[in-house]
């Protein structure tokens, strides 16, 4: 089966809570990264919009285990945590940085699958939009403390906010390269590790010129529809 198909198959997947939990429940590498009765807390987005981070930055702030469902990247996640009442963070980051983003991160996806997946999660995760907290990428990585505190008002929470200085930025940058060597044999991938590099500039620039090229600006333009469908109103 293409790339395209699978990947298609994927994104229609992704948008069934009941079709999405039979296939992805089955496979032990997933079942922790669910939705499930012991969910504490869900944080989902879609690719390159801040989950690493945020996922590693709200375990080092509660010093404690806590039952997090992440980094599945489907609206099928934000739909049954919504139906559950279980406390949500969606996350989300402008599709002229996520998409090509994601596009160096996995070469599988071409420009026109990853704007279509981007349109495909943001557009299914808006109908739930009074049912979790949402929050820009620009949120988590300059004052993710202010989301946890939204999460406590919104659910009625006590999670304790994450300190966002520039140690505790650090410690957590750490621990994700930590993670990543650790599956890696000990080696870094730039294109793959959720941390800021300048290596990842360049090639980014040129992807992102694309985007408004007269194949892929249609798709661009109903991205950022998506986008600002979502943010616009909680400025």
């Amino acid at each position: 089966m293409g790339t395209r198909i699978k990947q298609g198959a994927r994104l229609y997947i992704g948008k069934h809570p009941r079709l999405f939990f039979g296939a992805y429940s089955v496979r032990t590498r997933y079942r922790d990264l669910l939705v499930n009765a012991e969910t504490q807390i869900v944080i989902e987005g879609f690719p390159r919009s801040g989950n690493t981070f945020a996922v590693f930055a709200f375990r080092h702030a509660q010093g404690r285990d806590v039952r997090i469902a992440h980094h599945l990247h489907a609206p099928a996640q934000v739909t049954r945590a919504v139906e559950r009442g279980v406390p949500t963070v969606v996350l989300v980051r402008d599709p002229l940085e996520a998409v090509p983003s994601l596009m160096l991160r996995d070469p599988r996806f071409s420009m026109d699958l990853a704007l279509r997946y981007y349109v495909s999660f943001y557009e299914a995760v808006a109908e739930h939009r009074d049912g979790y907290v949402l929050a820009t990428f620009e949120d988590v990585t300059r004052d993710y403390g202010a989301v946890l505190e939204r999460v406590n008002a919104r659910f009625n929470t006590g999670f304790a906010p994450f300190e966002h200085t520039e140690d505790s930025v650090a410690r957590v940058f750490s621990l994700i390269e930590e993670s990543h060597r650790a599956k890696r044999r000990n080696k870094v991938v730039e294109e793959e590790i959720a941390i800021p590099s300048a290596a990842k500039s360049a090639p980014k620039g040129e992807l992102k010129g694309r985007l408004w090229s007269p194949e892929f600006e249609p798709l661009t333009r109903r991205a950022r529809a998506a986008y600002d469908n979502l943010v616009l109103p909680s400025l």
